[in-house]
């Protein structure tokens, strides 16, 4: 059956590029987007960095302007939760308004922050996912002096980077030994630890919050585990996020992994994709099924998603790939790799100018770089290449011959 109705169940990075994408190849039918969400679709990576500064505001946040969906047809609906449906009925049933049919669904549903046992319930006590979110941590930091971040992940680090930026007094406490252990080891959890407090951010790591002292419903401070008393006077809980699954469970689409299983082309059923954060994609260049919760991947999902149903069902091959900025320092990401696989070094950790490539059986499944663009660049090749390198050609003053080779 020809498609002449895609419905797109989110609208993040995998939902409003998979629309426009569509478009971009051609696909002349109907285009809906039912968002939850009640602001059009935005990039998120703005709202832990230059929004949250107040260096841009609300405009400069949106993926598109208003009159971009009417120009292109595409049907964006806020405020609609979708509770279920029926895939053998092609009709999904939103809350509180009438059933919608499809020929095609995309379902790009991100997650909900995660909330630790013990976490008080208190009005100083917020979360970062949204705009809204990302509003009422602008707000209320415009009024504190101090800001307590429990969890140092990318989010926890670069809201923590902001809030410095601001002038704010910033206390991070991290369960782990190292922020970012487990994704990128300890010798490169241990530097962004030493960026931190080179900027004046109080790190306490291996450490977790004992008790949790408030008045009325605000959190006034802290007790740790390390016996240390602080004194705050907003918290951030950034301890990452739970996906959200419970449409693709009503829907019986297969769940695994933390995700929902997809075929190699981001297809997890007949006429039926998913992508973004709850993807668990069956990647057919590092031959093995990942999910990946960040901003560019979602993207990617999409705009593979969208060329798929114009064009036609094709492996989805793009490396995961991501970015974070904080302070004067450029993270970049490409492949997926682990912190246990063996790390190997090049360039100047010391001057915040190196790469490390990550090896598994001699294979490079993935590069982080710091400040050094180019080497992760030719990270990529090497990952997408497959082949077996040496440990020392990967520190040679010129990895052009060896990135040629492949």
């Amino acid at each position: 059956m020809a498609t002449r109705r895609v419905v797109i169940v989110g609208g993040g990075g995998t939902g409003d590029y998979a629309a426009f994408t569509l478009r971009k190849q051609g696909f002349d039918g109907e285009i809906t987007i039912l968002s939850m969400d009640r602001d059009p679709p935005y990039d998120r990576p703005y709202l832990s960095k230059e929004f949250l500064r107040s260096e841009i505001e609300r405009p400069k946040v949106f993926l598109h302007e208003d009159a971009d969906y009417a120009k292109e047809r595409i049907d964006l609906r806020l405020e609609q939760r979708v509770t279920g449906g029926s895939l053998r009925e092609r009709t999904l049933t939103v809350d509180g308004g009438a059933d919608v049919a499809f020929d095609t669904l995309v379902l790009g549903l991100g997650g909900t922050p995660r909330r630790l046992p013990g976490i008080p319930e208190a009005e100083n006590v917020l979360t970062l996912r949204s705009l809204r979110d990302s509003e009422a941590i602008r707000q209320a930091l415009s009024g504190a002096g101090s800001l307590l971040l429990v969890g140092a992940g990318f989010i926890g680090a670069e809201v923590a980077a902001s809030a410095r930026k601001l002038g704010k007094q910033v206390l991070i406490v991290e369960a782990l030994p190292v922020p970012l252990q487990r994704a990128l080891g300890r010798e490169v959890g241990e530097i962004y630890a030493d960026i931190h407090r080179g900027h004046g951010v109080d790190v306490h790591t291996g450490t977790t919050v004992d008790r949790w002292h408030t008045s009325g419903n605000r959190v006034t401070g802290v007790s740790l585990s390390d016996g240390s008393r602080k004194d705050v006077d907003l918290v951030l809980v950034a301890v990452g996020i739970e996906p959200n699954l419970e449409l693709p469970k009503a829907l019986g689409l297969p769940i695994e992994g933390g995700g929902v299983r997809v075929d190699e082309g981001l297809r997890a059923a007949n006429d039926v994709y998913v992508g973004g954060d709850i993807a668990l994609h069956e990647h057919p260049v590092l031959h093995r099924a990942i999910r990946v919760e960040h901003w560019e991947v979602a993207k990617g999902h999409g705009r593979g998603i969208g060329a798929a149903i114009a064009r036609g069902h094709a492996p989805y091959t793009k490396l995961p790939y991501f970015w974070s900025d904080q302070y004067d320092v450029n993270l970049e990401y490409r492949g997926q790799a682990s912190g246990d696989d063996t790390a190997v070094w090049r360039g100047d950790p010391k001057g915040r100018s190196f790469s490390v490539f990550y090896l598994r059986n001699g294979v490079v499944e993935g590069v982080l770089s710091m400040n050094d663009s180019k080497t992760n660049e030719a990270g990529g090749k090497l990952v997408e290449s497959r082949r077996k390198v040496e440990p020392s050609q990967l520190q040679r003053a010129d990895l052009t011959e060896l990135v040629t080779a492949t």
